[in-house]
């Protein structure tokens, strides 16, 4: 072998070994931007389930939507507009989701965390209706197939 295919072939598996770094790295921050989306829309849940828990107001008014199912005409309207605002944030986060399994940065079990029964109530269908045509044009029939699919 003469020098310049010793250099030829050093060259080539220099690039092979370089590329199979890069594959390398690819992956790693592939998983941690999987970890860190986990991890983002886990603290979205907690900050709802805390606004929920530390507001006697918004927690009262939860506790009608889920459990007694009231409509919005049986709200004052000041009381319907914080449910919707709340029920409208859920909405945008599942939304995310949807976006994200749709990119391969998340797979669908991801759905299966979102607890949607918070969107089967009379109030979260209303929000839905006066809201929905503001989303994700894909997202619209598959959250409302993802929805009523799910057992109340």
């Amino acid at each position: 072998m003469n020098k310049r295919q010793i250099f030829e072939s050093t060259g080539l598996l220099s690039v092979v070994a370089s590329l199979a770094f890069v594959g390398f790295e690819i992956r790693q921050n592939t998983s941690a931007v999987r970890s860190a989306t986990n991890i983002a829309i886990s603290n979205q849940v907690m900050d709802i389930a805390r606004d929920i828990a530390t507001d006697e107001r918004l927690s009262r008014l939860t506790h009608l939507m889920m459990f007694e199912n009231v409509r919005g005409e049986d709200l004052s309207p000041e009381d319907y507009v914080s449910l919707q605002m709340h029920v409208y944030a859920g909405l945008r986060r599942i939304e995310n989701i949807y976006l994200q399994v749709q990119d391969g940065i998340l797979d669908s079990g991801a759905f299966d965390q979102i607890g949607m029964s918070y969107y089967q109530n009379k109030i979260a269908r209303e929000t839905w209706d006066l809201y929905g045509k503001y989303f994700d044009k894909d997202f619209i029939p598959f959250f409302e197939t993802l929805r009523d699919s799910v057992p109340q």
